[in-house]
């Protein structure tokens, strides 16, 4: 069973199969380049190729709507496409924030339009009987930025995650801590896990997934 990608949706073949998709992995480069062209090309490998390997004996199919660059702001609008374009999904994996809190300098404040934009976008979810699972935002390769820069951008991460983990308590989300696992050796750049990362990734998502 192979991952489904946003990037063929123009193809017979993706037509076919988006019928057959149990998990829609949605958010930024964490977790797809759909819009980097051919599968070969991207830049770095992502955990929902890893995930697809995991949840193989279950049966789960997994679509990969990881789109580059993307901003939590999108995040409501690319959920209500992929609950229409995979109509049978039961889980929505979303990572949302990583591109936000790099853009607006104000932590708090993008912390809590983060969540607010996750927050519709759950609903969203749950308004379709189906099940919303996070992951947080990983912190950086640390080796990639002078020490001040580092721990500046720590900060703000650990901030960010602080409201996030008190979020999903809330709403009684499913939340995947990769920020916790995800070690410098992990990074193939200074924000993307390699594929020893991605694979990490995919285990902390595939251990908190419910089971039916």
């Amino acid at each position: 069973m192979h991952v489904l990608y946003l990037m063929e949706r123009d193809t017979a073949a993706f037509e076919t199969n988006r019928t057959s998709v149990d998990i829609v992995c949605a958010g930024d480069s964490l977790t797809g380049w759909n819009n980097f062209g051919p599968i070969w090309g991207w830049p770095c490998r992502t955990y929902p190729e890893f995930l697809q390997e995991l949840c193989a004996p279950q049966g789960l199919h997994i679509a990969n709507g990881g789109i580059a660059g993307e901003i939590s702001d999108n995040g409501p609008q690319q959920v209500r496409d992929y609950l229409t374009l995979f109509p049978t999904a039961r889980y929505f994996v979303l990572g949302m924030g990583t591109n936000d809190l790099g853009i607006w300098p104000d932590t708090e404040a993008t912390s809590r339009r983060i969540i607010e934009n996750l927050r519709r976008m759950v609903q969203a979810v749950m308004q379709h009987g189906r099940q919303a699972v996070l992951f947080n935002v990983p912190h950086v390769n640390e080796t990639s930025f002078p020490p001040p820069i580092a721990r500046d951008l720590r900060a703000k991460r650990d901030f960010h995650n602080r409201r996030l983990n008190a979020f999903c308590d809330e709403l009684d989300i499913p939340l995947a801590d990769i920020c916790l696992l995800l070690q410098d050796n992990h990074f193939a750049d200074q924000l993307h896990p390699n594929e020893t990362g991605a694979r990490i990734m995919a285990e902390a998502v595939f251990q908190v997934l419910p089971r039916e």
